[in-house]
């Protein structure tokens, strides 16, 4: 019994000693260019794809799921018998192996807190015996026949478990609460039997004094800990496999913990689990690159240094000091898009409408070895075409958009009725060794989908393959083999989307403060606040530790939190220093201008973003012998540059990428499109990789390969 009450406690001093949770939530997730029109509501910077809000990640901790375990079940028992029979004995305490399966649901309250259930179906059942003599006389010689007293139970528990969990560490949980529940199943079996095989009792059988019937129960209270660890079995971590183990201890020995009725029996079992659970969360549980990117830079432009406190001669620290607390404030300075400073800055908030385009990557990719269009692709029924808007895709994000491929070119097939397409199956060189038969049924295939669904006439849309080169065995490029390509004699049927919103234009982007904070007894905390009237825009706190500067970032903060009215903004610093003494800055004003009372400014600044992406890789990219930048260019040119128009055209590669060549590569790549646009007031802008879309899909990869043209145009 002292062990198991040590595996309890164990769990108890884990939980206990946990100081430093590793969180997954409350990240914010990169601006996602294109993610919908309530969120590109902000001006392009240098380290963004597209001028949208960000949002904060959903709570990762959500969990449902389904167990299976293993249990070894340990009865302790302090009953002769059940019910009254011939030869009452003492029976022995046993070990029984059984299973135990069920469902869960976790539940988030706090950080890494938070709350499960489970319901689950569990067999107790369990066989006494009990080992004694018979004295008898046998052929008139009397002897001690050895007999055994045996009592089978039959117990079926439904359980319930309410738990709390904490997460010391990002996939481990440590789970501590009570278990109960009641038993559908509790008939049990008692006898007495003869164990000589060649002696009978007077009823000629080697059985007597049978006894069946219920056995008179109580609801059971256990008391269980455990821990578990996940597994994910997908990209984003919304699956997930568990290992499990857990230990429940009923509760000591009282009347009103035992299983019997009669208080007189005593009867506990304690239980030790271990199995796998299967777990789906709604949000994602693994960070995408872009997420871990932002953590990082925002680590790298935040260098941290520590307040150490005061050392007495013998090097022992110094915990008090009658030195005073001070803080200094510097004066702020506005950060551009190109990173140039401004001192003094006034922050300017001006409405603007915009556009965005929406790119169509004319390809299709197949799973390795398969030539089933997978089901990531949208597909619908000849019967409801007709309820198919594009325009309705506006809120959606690039690939979300993408996935609709097929909808969106059949419908501009039906419209352009002289149209003819050219459909190009390929296979990898890889797994699928070029198999022209495969990349012809890819090929069959889109056109199946676009001839039964979308009535094009067969003879409009031809087939033919390709032959694909992969090198070093690179698997990531055999993925990007394994597709069907679109093209078509007419252009405007797989031209881009356009879509209108409105925003607002921040100048300067960032505002860069910097501070200094003496404390001789030690810094306990400290916190920057930005506000305006009275109401708080931007709060950073911070425990002994404080950034040498921090980047208060406006062209991506969301839109509630930025200055909403032409009033100043007041910047200010408090600490306080292991003394529990605080101290304040001076109060910084920054000045605001923004448009009020719905008047219309003597100008405005209209944005249009166009989105350019090559279907080539490397220095040879976005260059004139591109074909299909071309295009795009000379779309960009008829539509949306004018004579007062100014450019910001910014160059992003894909993971595959090496990050030494990121910045070079997306330089000239922006570098590409800019002389090709021949235009002077022209920003360029290295992004480097992008991680908007998920790198480990073939369709990701393309989607982050791009050069963005932002064109700013004064209107009057």
């Amino acid at each position: 019994m002292n062990t198991r009450f040590y595996c309890i406690a164990l769990l108890f001093s884990l939980i206990a000693s946990s100081s430093g949770f590793a969180q997954e939530g409350g990240a914010s997730l990169p601006a996602r260019s294109g993610s919908g029109a309530t969120q590109q509501n902000n001006t392009q910077t240098s380290n963004s794809a597209a001028s949208v809000q960000s949002y904060e990640l959903p709570n990762p901790y959500i969990r449902f799921g389904v167990f299976g375990a293993a249990a070894y079940n340990q009865h302790s028992v302090g009953f002769r018998e059940l019910v009254p029979s011939c030869c009452p004995q003492n029976f022995p305490n046993v070990n029984v192996l059984s299973f135990t399966a069920g469902a869960m649901a976790e539940v988030p309250i706090a950080g890494p807190f938070g709350v499960a259930l489970r319901a689950g179906f569990t067999p107790l059942a369990a066989t006494f015996q009990a080992l004694g003599s018979l004295r008898s006389s046998v052929g008139g010689d009397p002897r001690d026949i050895p007999t055994s007293y045996n009592l089978e139970t039959n117990l079926t528990l439904i359980e319930g478990q309410l738990l709390l969990w904490v997460r010391p560490l990002p996939r481990l949980s440590l789970y501590v609460g009570g278990q109960t529940g009641f038993f559908f199943r509790r008939n049990f079996y008692q006898y007495e039997k003869l164990l000589d095989e060649n002696l009978v009792f007077e009823t000629d059988t080697s059985i007597r004094a049978q006894v069946r019937g219920d056995i008179p129960t109580r609801l059971p209270l256990w008391l269980t800990g455990g821990l578990s660890y996940e597994i994910p079995l997908n990209p984003t971590g919304t699956i997930m496999l568990a290992p499990e183990v857990s230990y429940s201890l009923q509760l000591p020995n009282n009347a009103l913990f035992n299983i019997l009725q009669d208080n007189s029996k005593p009867w506990r079992i304690a239980s030790i689990r271990g199995g796998v659970s299967v777990r789906f969360s709604p949000n994602k549980t693994v960070l995408e690159e872009s997420e871990v990117r932002r953590m990082e830079e925002q680590r790298q432009q935040e260098p941290r240094r520590e307040i150490t406190q005061n050392q007495q001669p013998n090097g022992t620290p110094t915990t008090k000091s009658n030195q005073p607390l001070t803080i200094k404030l510097y004066p702020s300075v506005g950060v551009g898009a190109d990173g140039s400073e401004t001192a003094n800055p006034t922050i300017r908030i001006e409405d603007v409408s915009a556009t965005k385009s929406r790119y169509i990557l004319p390809a299709v990719f197949f799973d390795e070895k398969n030539a089933a269009l997978p089901a990531k692709y949208n597909q619908i029924t000849a019967a409801q075409k007709a309820l198919f808007k594009p325009e309705s895709l506006s809120a959606a994000s690039e690939l979300e958009t993408y996935y609709h491929v097929l909808n969106i070119i059949g419908q501009r097939m039906n419209t352009k009725t002289k149209a003819k397409l050219t459909l190009t199956g390929g296979a990898d060189a890889l797994g699928e060794k070029n198999n022209k038969q495969l990349a012809q049924t890819r090929a069959e295939l889109v056109k199946k989908y676009l001839t039964d669904v979308w009535g094009i006439t067969a003879s409009r849309i031809m087939i033919q393959t390709r032959n694909s080169v992969q090198a070093n065995n690179d698997v990531l490029e055999a993925e990007e083999a394994r597709r069907v390509d679109i093209s078509s004699d007419t252009p405007d049927v797989l031209d881009e989307m356009r879509f209108d919103y409105r925003g607002k234009v921040v100048t300067p982007p960032i505002i860069r403060a910097k501070f200094d904070i003496e404390a001789p007894a030690g810094l306990q905390n400290w916190k920057l606040e930005a506000s305006q009237d009275g109401t708080p825009l931007k709060t950073v706190r911070g425990g002994n530790r404080y950034p040498n500067t921090y980047e208060w970032n406006l062209a991506s903060a969301p839109l509630d939190s930025l200055p909403q009215t032409a009033r100043e903004i007041s910047l200010r610093v408090e600490a306080v220093d292991n003394n529990s003494t605080m101290a304040r800055s001076t109060v910084q004003q920054i000045p605001v201008e923004t448009q009020q009372n719905g008047k219309k400014p003597s100008s405005a600044v209209r944005t249009d973003i166009y989105t350019v992406y090559s279907t080539m890789r490397g220095e040879g990219a976005f260059s004139s012998a591109d074909a299909s930048v071309q295009r795009q260019l000379l779309n960009i040119m008829r539509k949306g540059i004018k004579p007062t128009s100014k450019l910001l055209v910014s160059g992003y590669t894909d993971a595959r990428t090496p990050s030494e060549n990121a910045r070079t590569l997306t330089e000239q790549a922006a570098q590409n499109v800019t002389s090709q646009l021949n235009m002077q007031d022209v920003m360029v802008s290295p992004g480097g990789i992008s991680s908007f879309h998920d790198n480990s899909l073939p369709e990701g990869r393309f989607y982050n390969r791009f050069v963005q043209v932002e064109i700013r145009t004064l209107t009057k």
